[in-house]
């Protein structure tokens, strides 16, 4: 397998996808971006031989082909929307998988993978390298995010309130926030936010440094409060601090 015939099988499936779509046009920059995150990252980690790091770009471009056919996208109805299991029945029972290659030995990785990415935990009983691989794609999730947020803004970023106390303790312990529990936007950026506190690698920080997903995601905002302005960059701040130590350690 190489990464230039993972991406011609792309292009083919979304051949009978309608690509004027806006969210369809995202969900292929989406994927390709995911691929390029998930191979920098594992690249990154030195443990992985140039076939598994192919079989990771797989995974990472394929990880939501499911989601081709939904017309919309909403970070914050993500739970309704899982594909994963649509991703997996075009890739093995529609037999996608067996036109990119005949190897069969990374199948239940493949199929792991994709299952795993945007759910919490991780099955007993794996190897350490598929337990990387989970959460090198946990990481990609989180990472593409931040950066959808920035690029097709669809979280309403007129900040009008602070964030609710529920929310707003739960970010200062640095935990991620389950999307449920959103009351308002304010609360809906920090659920955004603490997808850093559940990186994984350094490698994954640094992106997050490099392209300044925090700087750009609270410069979107718009405030009529400076009080409240004032605390979102105090956030920014912390934040930023955070994943400085993180890369640091």
């Amino acid at each position: 397998m190489k990464s230039s015939r993972l991406l011609r099988y792309l292009e083919e499936y979304i051949k009978k996808i309608d690509m004027n779509n806006t969210w369809s046009k995202a969900k292929y920059f989406h994927s390709l971006k995911s691929m390029d995150l998930a191979k920098i990252i594992a690249s990154e980690m030195n443990i992985f031989t140039e076939e598994e790091i192919v079989v990771i770009e797989l995974i990472a471009l394929f990880h939501d082909i499911g989601n081709f056919e939904q017309k919309n996208y909403n970070y914050l109805d993500n739970v309704e929307q899982d594909s994963t299991m649509k991703s997996i029945e075009i890739l093995f029972e529609d037999g996608l998988i067996r036109k990119i290659t005949n190897e069969t030995k990374y199948d239940n990785l493949i199929k792991l993978g994709i299952f795993c990415h945007n759910k919490d935990g991780l099955p007993k009983n794996i190897d350490d390298k598929t337990i990387c691989i989970c959460n090198i794609m946990k990481d990609v999730h989180k990472l593409e995010e931040l950066r959808m947020v920035i690029n097709y803004p669809y979280i309403d970023n007129r900040i009008d309130t602070y964030p609710s106390t529920l929310v707003y303790n739960d970010f200062k312990l640095f935990r991620q926030i389950e999307n449920k529990v959103s009351d308002n936007n304010a609360d809906n950026i920090l659920i955004v936010l603490s997808n850093l506190f559940a990186l994984n690698y350094k490698s994954s920080y640094s992106i997050v440094q490099e392209k300044e997903y925090i700087e750009k995601i609270t410069n979107s905002l718009i405030f009529e409060d400076k009080k409240i302005e004032k605390f979102f960059k105090q956030i920014e701040l912390v934040l930023k601090n955070y994943i400085k130590k993180k890369i640091e350690k």
